[in-house]
């Protein structure tokens, strides 16, 4: 459904979203939150390797906390990486199904 009014040149453009949608997009905005959680450990992670290799003597509590942010990034990659595919296979049975609706189509470019 559009509205053009006469007086100016703005089209407003309302789209009825279904509840797969919005489950759709929390998931989306779920893995961008793991993705910048990443983001930050990897910059937590330099930080500590640069300590690491300014210190003659690094101390072992440096060296753990290291090890567990790289923990943390693998568990976190391997969320993102299940969720990524649990989409992808939700797609490919609506695919199996031939359904071409607009929904359909925007995941997939999402993915």
């Amino acid at each position: 459904q559009a509205k053009d009014s006469d007086d100016d040149d703005e089209v407003t453009v309302s789209v009825d979203r279904d509840h797969f949608m919005d489950e759709f997009f929390e998931q989306v905005e779920e893995i961008r939150g793991f993705i910048d959680k990443i983001s930050e450990n990897v910059e937590e992670v330099k930080r500590k390797h640069s300590a690491i290799l300014a210190s003659p003597n690094p101390d072992e509590k440096t060296k753990e906390e290291l090890e567990e942010l790289m923990s943390d990034i693998k568990k976190t990659a391997n969320k993102v990486r299940s969720k990524l595919k649990s989409i992808e296979q939700s797609i490919e049975q609506e695919e199996g199904l031939n359904r071409s609706s607009a929904d359909l189509r925007i995941r997939k470019t999402q993915v």
